[in-house]
């Protein structure tokens, strides 16, 4: 959010980040408590001058207020400290934690895939397989781990298996039903693609199995994407294949002289293209390394949401990111839906909040080993996955080996 804009917000974090000084580690620490985000994105500052923004936690976090004085609280989250609004908070009674933590969130999920719901917060512990679609009522949020009520019971399970209402279709609940199919915005001939190399298409989405080898150049239909894996279509057969084997099939025929836009006139490809070494400034080299990210995060779709809802766009921003890039665009007259829209935020968000990475990425060779360095950072501190050593390796690669040379 630019709070730039706002006159009234801007007061209320200064006003915040005067009072941070007087809050000393040890004050209070007899009297601290637990405390549940009430907010959909309560973000965090460093405990110390400058007072960084450190990022932000999510609606339902339980933390640790250690001290507070006026609007400004001393927090601690896994391990860590910083500087938060009291307002953003709900304070959790110690006699009734359940019931205190119920009583904040009580909100309505559904399950984005077949998951388990754990008798206790552990994935050791006795547990019940729900399918795809199921009704739950999210109770409260603590990292990777969801307290939900599900037929009445209380019980535990993974955060990013749950959607709000109405995220799941009958697409969905298909693709869970044979091993994590794509989920979101699944449409045949959503995609003309081509594999880039010989490459093998599953049975299953687990891309392990029965399977068949075609051959570099093979078309396809790309129809959805999750994670890793691609949901395509080859001759009214629905196969699975690593999203690292395909490319544009207008994008495959491009000039490869290492000049200029490669990617075909009209597509989303040749539009973010455009933008990064237009706009930005960055240099093949660093726009390979963005498009790498871009294509694996969402398949240079706009329209694109994961992770259950909670992230969405070409970047799949997620959570707080996400409401930041909803309210940036609204408050600057923009869909958000919308590619251009999404394009302006990043280069807000890149200059503002991450700039260590936009002057990065503005500083690469030109060269293959300048767009695998770029495609490995910009994974490995923009996009930040889950596995995220592995992802940056894998995005730099394909950015090296395959965006460089077309």
């Amino acid at each position: 959010m630019n709070t730039y804009r706002k006159p009234s917000m801007l007061l209320a974090v200064l006003l915040l980040l005067a009072l941070l000084p007087a809050i000393a580690p040890a004050a209070r620490a007899e009297g601290s408590f637990q405390a549940v985000v009430s907010v959909d994105s309560m973000k965090v500052y460093a405990q110390k001058s400058p007072h960084k923004y450190l990022g932000t936690l999510p609606r339902g976090t339980e933390v640790t207020v250690k001290a507070y004085a006026g609007p400004a609280a001393l927090i601690s989250y896994g391990g860590k400290t910083g500087i938060a609004q009291v307002s953003d908070m709900t304070a959790i009674a110690a006699s009734e934690p359940t019931q205190a933590v119920e009583t904040s969130l009580n909100q309505a999920v559904v399950a984005t895939r077949e998951t388990r719901v754990y008798k206790k917060a552990s994935t050791s512990s006795s547990y019940t397989t729900v399918k795809a679609g199921a009704d739950m009522t999210l109770l409260a949020v603590n990292g990777k781990c969801a307290k939900v009520k599900y037929n009445g019971k209380v019980g535990y399970a993974l955060y990013s298996h749950l959607g709000e209402p109405g995220s799941v279709t009958d697409t969905d609940s298909a693709a869970d039903a044979t091993d994590e199919a794509a989920t979101a915005d699944v449409r045949t001939g959503s995609a003309p693609v081509v594999t880039n190399r010989s490459a093998r298409i599953y049975a299953s989405a687990s891309l392990s199995g029965d399977s068949i080898a075609v051959s570099k150049g093979t078309k396809l239909t790309l129809l959805a994407i999750k994670g890793d894996c691609a949901m395509v279509e080859r001759s009214g057969a629905i196969g699975y294949t690593d999203l690292s084997n395909l490319e544009s099939a207008s994008g495959s025929a491009q000039t490869t002289s290492g000049k200029g836009n490669p990617f075909s006139s009209g597509s989303n490809e040749y539009a973010i293209y455009a933008f990064l070494t237009g706009e930005m400034g960055y240099n093949r080299a660093a726009a390979m390394g963005v498009m790498a990210n871009i294509k694996y995060e969402s398949g240079y779709r706009p329209v694109c949401n994961g992770d259950g809802g909670t992230s969405y766009g070409i970047c799949q921003w997620h959570a707080g990111r996400k409401t930041n890039l909803i309210n940036y665009c609204a408050e600057n007259g923009l869909d958000y839906t919308e590619l251009e829209a999404q394009l302006k935020f990043f280069r807000y968000e890149i200059t503002t909040r991450y700039a260590s990475v936009h002057s990065y990425l503005k500083g690469v060779e030109n060269t293959a080993d300048g767009a695998y360095d770029a495609g490995y950072y910009f994974c490995f501190n923009y996009e930040a996955p889950a596995a995220r050593t592995s992802q940056s390796t894998k995005r730099a690669t394909y950015a090296r080996d395959t965006l460089w040379g077309m």
